[in-house]
C-alpha cells in the first residue's frame, strides 16, 4: 500500500484562513503593582486574580514605591529568616470555559531595602508549593531592580494543557527579622490557552484503514479540527478536516478515517483551529501498518448488547472469547463480513455492564473492553 501524490495534495474544504504561516498568538497576564494588587489578562478565557499576601504586610504609607516600570509593591515584616512557608505573595491564573492553560514563561523584577530579604524563592501550586523553581540572591537595593525570566512548559510538562488554576508564590528569605522590605514589580506570565477541553484523541487500525477519534467536553470559538499525519515526526501533512461545534458545554465525539495510511509507522496529531485563526496541537499518537502487527478494534463501542462488530488486522483466523468482569465466559457465534470485519453474536443479548473480549491466534492475545448500554 503506497501513498499517492494525490493524497499529499488533499483538497482544502474548510478552515480557509489556516495556513503554514499561522502561529499561536500568546496571551499575557500582568501584575504591574501601580498602586494596587490587580492582575490583568489579555485573554477573555483567563482571569488573572489579584495578588494576595500571607504572613507579611504592605504598609499604608509607602506601599507602592517607585518600581522598574511605574510603581512596585513593598512587602514588609519578613519575620522568619529561614524562608518560612507562611510568608509570601501569591498570584494565580484561572482558565475559563473549560480551557486548557499552557504557561511558557514567568518573569518579574525585584529588589530589597538595606535590611530586607537577601534571597528570593518561587514555588507553584502544581506540586502544592513543595519545591523551588527559582532561588536567587537579591543584591539590588531599589532602584535599580533585578530581573528574572523562568521557563515553564518547555522544562516541566505539568505547565502544559492544564485545566485548573495555577498559582505562584514569592518568598523572601534571609531578612533581618521583622525589618526591611522586598519589592516586586511587573510580574508577567506568557502563556497560551486552548479553549477546547480535549478529553481524548486516539488512532487505531481497522483493516487497511486507520480510524481517528476524539472527544471534547467544552468548546469556545472553535472553528475546525485538522487531522495531520507524519511518517517521521518531522513535517506533518493535513489528511482531513472536521468542522467543530464552535461553542458548546456538552460532550461531543468526532471521527475521521484515514483511507490511505502509510506502510509502517503513521504518526497523527490533532490541530484545533479557532475562529480567529489561532492553532494548537494535541499530543501525537502512533499507528503501525504492516503485515505483522496485530490489532483489534470494537466498532460502535458502547454497544446495545445484540451484536459485536470487530475490525481486525493480522488476526484473520483468531478465536474469540467473551467474559464478564466476574470471569464467566459467554458463548459467541462469529461471521466474517464483506468488508473484512467480524460480526460476533452472543447466544443471549448482553445485559448492561462491562465485558472483556479476547482474540487469540498462534499464542498472540488481544483484549478489548466492551461497554453495553
Amino acid at each position: 500500500m503506497k501513498l499517492s501524490f494525490a493524497l499529499l495534495t488533499f483538497v482544502f474544504f474548510a478552515c480557509f484562513h489556516f495556513s503554514k504561516a499561522q502561529t499561536i498568538t500568546p496571551f499575557t497576564a500582568i501584575w504591574s503593582f501601580d498602586g494596587n494588587l490587580s492582575g490583568v489578562s489579555s485573554s477573555p478565557n483567563v482571569v488573572a486574580n489579584a495578588a494576595s499576601v500571607m504572613g507579611i504586610s504592605i504598609p499604608n504609607v509607602g506601599g507602592f514605591p517607585n518600581g522598574q516600570f511605574g510603581q512596585a509593591v513593598n512587602l514588609r515584616n519578613w519575620n522568619d529568616p529561614n524562608c518560612g512557608v507562611n510568608e509570601y505573595l501569591e498570584i494565580s491564573v484561572v482558565p475559563l470555559n473549560g480551557g486548557l492553560l499552557t504557561l511558557n514563561k514567568l518573569s518579574f523584577y525585584f529588589s530589597r531595602s538595606t535590611n530586607g530579604p537577601r534571597e528570593i524563592r518561587v514555588r507553584h501550586s502544581l506540586d502544592n508549593f513543595a519545591s523551588d523553581i527559582y532561588i536567587g540572591a537579591i543584591t539590588a537595593q531599589s532602584p535599580p531592580y533585578q530581573s528574572q525570566p523562568i521557563t515553564l512548559s518547555s522544562t516541566n510538562p505539568a505547565f502544559a494543557d492544564n485545566p485548573n488554576p495555577i498559582s505562584f508564590r514569592f518568598y523572601g528569605c534571609q531578612a533581618d527579622e521583622g525589618r526591611g522590605s522586598m519589592h516586586l514589580d511587573e510580574i508577567v506570565i506568557n502563556a497560551q490557552i486552548l479553549p477546547v477541553s480535549l478529553v481524548s484523541f486516539t488512532a487505531k487500525p481497522q483493516g487497511d484503514h486507520v480510524q481517528i477519534s476524539w472527544e471534547t467536553v467544552q468548546e469556545r470559538n472553535a472553528d475546525c479540527f485538522e487531522v495531520q499525519r507524519s511518517y517521521d515526526l518531522g513535517e506533518f501533512t493535513t489528511v482531513g478536516r472536521i468542522a467543530a461545534k464552535g461553542a458548546t458545554d456538552q460532550h461531543h465525539y468526532y471521527g475521521f478515517t484515514d483511507q490511505r495510511p502509510l506502510d509502517g509507522a503513521n504518526y497523527y496529531r490533532l490541530t484545533q483551529i479557532d475562529t480567529d485563526g489561532q492553532a494548537l496541537h494535541s499530543k501525537i499518537v502512533a499507528v503501525v501498518m504492516d503485515e505483522v502487527t496485530p490489532s483489534m478494534e470494537v466498532l460502535g463501542n458502547p454497544i446495545d448488547g445484540q451484536m459485536i462488530r470487530v475490525a481486525m488486522r493480522n488476526m484473520a483466523k483468531a478465536t474469540f472469547h467473551l467474559t464478564s468482569l466476574a470471569g464467566h465466559e459467554l458463548p459467541l457465534a462469529s461471521d466474517t463480513q464483506s468488508d473484512g470485519s467480524m460480526l460476533l453474536k452472543p447466544a443471549q443479548p448482553l445485559t448492561q455492564g462491562i465485558y472483556l473480549l479476547r482474540a487469540e491466534l498462534n499464542g498472540r492475545q488481544l483484549i478489548q473492553k466492551i461497554v453495553v448500554r
